[in-house]
């Protein structure tokens, strides 16, 4: 009778660890099916050991602050923005869906969200064709690249930068003089425009140190901008581009150049704006009629600190 009871006993514990592991195995099966490419890594996604534990990997733990050890929905484009590992790539590219909507990207490259060893293998990028070439005698230069190419030259490498007139390859120029920058650009039909900022062009004018300088490219309506700012006399806020106005006007946002990954700050009081991104017809039109300007606000200049007309 006691040994009966003792099987009955031992049985039903071994039935609810069982049960418990069924459970556990579902649950995971669940959240798995609910990521995209999730079954790329399955389980191993979000434990560090598949077969049962707790340990949580990085994204794991994300996975879990939504959660908890429900079964609710987290997949999301907030969780898709996050970057769990810190590998410099987000949940979103890591697995396939880089906009979080639930969609996975077809042929797209799945890595571990939680594995800071494991992330989008990106080639370097194939040199341009432009490539300048500088050959110098004494003091003569000769400067060469590819045909199609376009040359412009300035006294800074920030600019403002100006097309070399009659600047056919070869080109040939001395040395004489102070010291000279010289880039080409891809012969795509692109504009270049430059950009002083000053706090006298604010309207009305502010009295500061504080300083920029730069070019904006459009080609289509893709603009590029490589525009540096430096000495503040307040904390940053929020830099745009404006218009349409001309000098000594002012109008609306265009464009933010702030809050976007054009935007590299150094520290609370200067940096830089790089990069390229698609911005609206009416933007391009601003900057190509000379009515488009950028604005650089501050802690203590709300309505801009810092401003300059973008010029051909």
């Amino acid at each position: 009778m006691m040994k009966t009871h003792r099987f009955s006993l031992l049985s039903m514990l071994f039935g609810i660890l069982l049960l418990t592991s069924l459970e556990q195995a579902s649950a995971r099966s669940f959240r798995v099916n609910m990521m995209p490419n999730g079954n790329v890594n399955s389980c191993a996604n979000c434990h560090v050991n598949p077969r049962g534990g707790d340990q949580r990997t990085a994204f794991g733990q994300d996975v879990f602050a939504i959660t908890g050890r429900g079964n609710a929905p987290f997949w999301s484009d907030t969780l898709a923005a996050m970057d769990s590992d810190g590998d410099g790539f987000t949940n979103g590219q890591e697995l396939g869906d880089p906009d979080g909507d639930g969609t996975a990207e077809t042929g797209a490259q799945v890595t571990h969200p939680g594995d800071a060893n494991d992330f989008p293998d990106i080639p370097d990028p194939e040199p341009v064709s432009t490539t300048l070439f500088i050959q110098a005698e004494g003091k003569n230069l000769t400067l060469t690249w590819e045909e199609g190419g376009t040359l412009e030259s300035a006294d800074s490498p920030l600019g403002p930068w100006s097309p070399v007139e009659r600047a056919m390859s070869p080109f040939q120029t001395t040395a004489d003089g102070p010291t000279k920058f010289y880039r080409v650009g891809d012969g795509s039909g692109g504009q270049t425009f430059t950009v002083l900022l000053s706090g006298g062009q604010e309207v009305p004018a502010v009295s500061t140190g504080a300083r920029g300088s730069g070019t904006v490219s459009i080609d289509g309506n893709m603009l590029s901008i490589h525009v540096k700012y430096e000495g503040l006399e307040s904390d940053f806020t929020a830099a745009h581009i404006h218009g349409p106005a001309g000098a000594g006007a002012n109008a609306g946002v265009l464009f933010g150049l702030s809050g976007t990954d054009l935007h590299q700050p150094i520290d609370a009081n200067s940096g830089m704006f790089t990069g390229s991104m698609e911005v609206s017809d009416e933007t391009i039109q601003a900057i190509q009629a000379g009515e488009a300007y950028i604005n650089i606000h501050t802690a203590g200049n709300g309505g801009g600190e810092i401003r300059g007309q973008i010029n051909p």
